[in-house]
């Protein structure tokens, strides 16, 4: 039995960063009008593929890039939290530094209604699908996601440690097929109504090996750092050890980015128009991997159903 296999590509949609992902005074959205409308559109429909585009408060407040959004065809659209641009107490900060897990509960609350509203303002329905900036979810967000009627959180990093930006903030030992999550610890199986899709990551080659592998870097599902040839590996890879652990079951394959990485000088992944054309390349060749193999590329909120069916 050949198991089925589902692509998502995940996009984290905020306004356009500069280096050390500084904030552009005022705001741009470059990142919308060209890296969505101009250039991942187009790839995508090239493709026959679905994408999930996470959009930022900060987004949601420019008319420009709601109605550019709107005009898209054949995606979904999702919520993500930078918690700076979200009241209460929104601001436009130098860098989105804040971790929403690290705010106090009624604050982190009250920033995910937010978010939600504005969602629902700008595109007059409820999204279905999340990802906390900075990969921050924490032990009180999916019982909030849950309230609001989210189906699918898309927070986790399996083998990656964020302690350095939040303590106690770790992936390590997180699964990396879709599962339920513990309500209090997205990183573990649990029973919340909720779907977790962990961002497709896997262990460095060099991992096992003493006082070396720790300081190898995981290797992301991510156009942004690889191109096709190792994001084709690193599918092959997770497919393969998803059916050795449980044949016959569906595989999800999450790769990522941000919509500002297709633009120059958008953000500090590509800070010239060759860098941002070779992420493009990088996700077109993932996308012919994924066709040439015969992956349906779906949207986030799309795997329930799908896992299910």
């Amino acid at each position: 039995m050949v198991p089925r296999v589902f692509l998502c590509v995940s996009i984290d949609c905020e306004c356009d960063k500069g280096p050390g992902w500084r904030t552009r005074r005022p705001l741009t959205f470059e990142g919308v009008r060209t890296g969505v409308g101009d250039r991942l559109d187009p790839l995508f429909r090239r493709f026959g593929a679905k994408p999930t585009y996470l959009v930022s408060p900060e987004v949601l407040r420019d008319a420009a890039s709601v109605e550019r959004f709107t005009r898209v065809a054949g995606c979904e659209l999702g919520a993500h939290l930078h918690g700076e641009f979200a009241d209460p107490g929104a601001y436009e900060p130098d860098v989105t530094a804040a971790v929403q897990r690290d705010y106090p509960p009624d604050v982190e609350r009250a920033k995910l209604f937010s978010l939600h509203g504005a969602f629902r303002t700008a595109f007059g329905r409820a999204p279905k699908s999340f990802r906390a900036g900075r990969f921050g979810v924490g032990p009180r967000t999916l019982p909030v996601l849950d309230e609001l009627g989210y189906a699918v959180d898309s927070s986790v990093t399996p083998h990656v440690d964020w302690s350095n930006i939040s303590p106690g903030l770790t992936f390590v030992g997180a699964p990396t097929q879709p599962y339920h999550p513990d309500p209090s610890d997205a990183g573990r199986p649990g029973d919340s109504r909720l779907i977790e899709i962990p961002v497709t990551i896997r262990r460095s080659l060099l991992a096992s090996v003493p006082f070396v592998g720790r300081l190898c870097e995981a290797r992301w599902l991510r156009p942004t750092r690889s191109d096709a040839r190792r994001l084709a590996s690193i599918a092959r890879a997770e497919i393969a050890e998803a059916w050795h652990a449980n044949p016959g079951a569906p595989v999800v394959l999450n790769a990522m980015l941000h919509n500002v990485e297709v633009v120059a000088g958008a953000s500090p992944y590509a800070a010239t128009e060759r860098a941002a054309r070779r992420i493009l390349d990088n996700l077109a060749g993932l996308l012919d991997f994924a066709r040439r193999s015969a992956f349906a590329c779906v949207g986030l909120a799309d795997v329930p159903e799908l896992l299910t069916g």
